[in-house]
C-alpha cells in the first residue's frame, strides 16, 4: 500500500501546516514597509481563515484526477475568499472612526494588502507546483499508484480507459474490465488503442476487487442496469473501494448539461455556449475585421484579376443546436470546381477514398494559385468573422462541420458538438491540424474541447492559431 495513502491524514496536516507557514513567511516579508497592527492582523485573521475557507472549499482534497491548473484555479478562487474574509473581519472589528475611514474598501484601497495577497498566493501555488512535480516523479518509479478496475466495456468505459492510459500523471494504473457482454480475455480498443482486456463477468468483480484490494471501481453501466450497480456499491462501497459512476449523460454526450427549473420542476439546459463568450466573439471579431481592412481589399482584387469569378465561397455547414449556416469563406478553387470533383472522383478511385475519409483532398488540382497561398496561411477564413459577428460561429471552438460529417462521426457525441458554435480555429487546427489521419481521433478533440473551454484556453489557441498562420504547418 502506498505511504501517501496510509498517512493521507498526516499529510494533509503537513499541507495545512505549510500554508500557515506561507501566510506568516508573507507577512515577516512585508515587515518594513507595513504598520505593526497590519502585520498582526494579516498573520492572525490570514491563518486562521486560510485554513478554515481552504478547508471548507475542499482544497485539501486529492488531487490525483485533475489537472494542476484546475488545483491552481481552486486554490486562486478559495485564497480571494480569503481576502475578502480578511476585510470583513476587519471592518467588522473597528470602531466609529475607523469604520469611516476604511469604508466601503477597506484594505482593498491599500497597495501593500495587494503586494502581501499576491506574495502569498504565489507562495501557495510554488508549493502545489513543486509538490505536483515530485509526485509526478514518485509514480514514475511506480509509488503512490492508485489501481482501478472499470465495470462496462461500452464507450463510456473505452473513454475512462483511455484517460487513464494517456494521463499517466494521475498515479492510476488500470488492472482491467469486468463485463458480462464481452468474454474474459478479450481486448478493448479505444480508437484502435488497446486500453485493457476484460478481466471476467461482472459477477467476479467483487471478489476480484477485495481479494487483490484494488483502489478503484469506475462504473460505466447503463442506468438500466440498476440492480447491478446498486449492489456493486454497498458491497464495495463500504469495503474501502473508491467508487466512481458515470452517469448516462456521459455516454450520451451531454456529461456537462446544466440544471434549470420551472417551478420546482428540474429542467436539463443543453446549451454549452458560455455566456463570456458572445462578448469576446464580437469584441474580438469587430478589432481583427478593423485592423486587417486593407488586407481584405488586396485579396479580393486579386481573386478577381486571376479569374474574375465571385469573391467568396459559400457553404452550408451546422451550427448551434443542429442548425445549418452559410459558412463563408474567400475562394480558393475555380468556378467551376464542383463539377470538376465529380468528375475526378468518378475517374480516380484513390482521390475518392481520400475525399470519403478527410472531405478534401491534400494535393486539389480545382486550387487557385491565390488559392493556395490563402490555404497555407488560413487567410481564405477572414470572412467567418462575419459569421462571427451574425452568431452563426465563434472565433474559437470546434470544426465546422457538414450534416454527412455529423450523422457519420459524430454518432455518440452529437449533442455535444451541437451545444456550442462552431469556431473559425480551435484545438484540431492548431494541434496536428489536417495531418491528423484518424477521424475519430478529431471527433474526440472537439468533444474535448466542447466540455473544458475557458477564456484562458481559447486565448491560447489563438495565439497558437497566429503561430501557425506564420509558420503553416499541415495546412491545405
Amino acid at each position: 500500500m502506498s505511504i501517501l495513502k496510509t498517512y493521507a491524514l498526516l499529510f494533509t496536516a503537513i499541507q495545512k501546516i505549510v500554508d500557515v507557514i506561507i501566510v506568516l513567511a508573507g507577512t515577516w516579508f512585508i515587515r518594513d514597509i507595513a504598520p505593526p497592527e497590519l502585520l498582526r492582523g494579516l498573520a492572525l485573521f490570514g491563518s486562521l481563515l486560510t485554513l478554515v475557507i481552504f478547508s471548507v472549499f475542499d482544497v485539501y482534497r486529492s488531487w490525483r484526477k485533475v489537472t494542476i491548473a484546475q488545483q491552481l484555479r481552486s486554490v486562486l478562487f478559495s485564497w480571494i475568499a480569503v481576502l475578502v474574509a480578511i476585510n470583513l473581519i476587519i471592518l467588522f472589528l473597528s470602531n466609529e472612526q475607523q469604520f469611516k475611514l476604511l469604508w466601503p474598501y477597506v484594505l482593498f484601497k491599500a497597495p501593500i494588502f495587494y503586494e502581501w495577497a499576491l506574495l502569498i498566493f504565489s507562495g501557495l501555488a510554488t508549493v502545489r507546483i513543486l509538490t505536483r512535480i515530485f509526485l509526478m516523479i514518485i509514480r514514475r518509479q511506480g509509488h503512490n499508484i492508485r489501481t482501478a478496475v472499470i465495470v462496462g466495456t461500452g464507450i463510456a468505459g473505452q473513454r475512462i480507459g483511455n484517460d487513464l492510459r494517456r494521463d499517466k500523471w494521475m498515479g492510476i494504473r488500470l488492472i482491467g474490465y469486468f463485463d458480462d457482454a464481452a468474454p474474459t480475455g478479450s481486448p478493448v480498443f479505444r480508437y484502435e488503442k488497446q486500453v485493457g482486456a476484460v478481466l471476467g463477468p461482472i459477477s467476479e468483480c467483487e471478489t476480484y476487487i477485495l481479494e487483490n484490494k484494488v483502489d478503484m471501481l469506475f462504473i460505466a453501466l447503463p442506468m438500466s442496469d440498476e440492480k447491478i450497480i446498486s449492489r456493486l456499491i454497498q458491497k464495495l462501497g463500504t469495503r474501502g473501494v473508491n467508487v466512481l459512476m458515470v452517469p448516462d449523460l456521459f455516454t450520451v454526450g451531454i456529461q456537462k448539461a446544466k440544471v434549470d427549473y420551472i417551478g420546482n420542476m428540474p429542467l436539463m439546459g443543453l446549451n454549452l455556449f458560455p455566456t463570456w463568450k458572445r462578448t469576446f466573439d464580437t469584441v474580438f471579431s469587430v478589432g481583427i475585421i478593423i485592423v486587417t481592412l486593407p488586407l481584405w481589399i488586396l485579396i479580393v482584387l486579386v481573386i478577381k484579376l486571376e479569374d474574375r469569378g465571385p469573391v467568396f465561397y459559400r457553404h452550408p455547414r451546422l451550427m448551434e443546436s443542429g442548425k445549418q449556416f452559410m459558412c463563408l469563406k474567400f475562394r480558393t478553387m475555380r468556378v467551376d470546381s464542383d463539377q470538376r470533383l465529380e468528375k475526378m472522383l468518378e475517374e480516380n478511385r484513390e482521390l475518392r477514398q481520400e475525399w470519403n475519409h478527410n472531405f478534401k483532398l491534400k494535393n486539389d488540382p480545382r486550387v487557385t494559385k491565390v488559392g493556395w497561398l490563402l490555404r497555407r496561411t488560413s487567410l481564405d477564413e477572414l470572412p467567418q468573422f462575419i459569421n462571427v459577428l451574425l452568431g452563426d460561429m465563434s472565433v474559437v471552438g470546434a470544426r465546422p462541420i457538414v450534416p454527412e460529417e455529423l450523422r457519420n462521426y459524430y454518432s455518440d457525441t452529437a449533442l455535444t458538438y451541437c451545444a456550442m458554435k462552431p469556431g473559425i480555429t480551435g484545438p484540431w487546427q492548431t494541434g496536428e491540424r489536417n495531418d491528423v489521419c484518424d477521424y475519430r481521433e478529431r471527433v474526440e478533440i472537439d468533444r474535448i474541447y466542447v466540455l473544458n473551454c475557458t477564456l484562458a484556453t481559447d486565448l491560447k489557441i489563438i495565439g497558437k492559431t497566429i503561430w501557425r498562420m506564420i509558420w503553416p504547418k499541415g495546412a491545405y
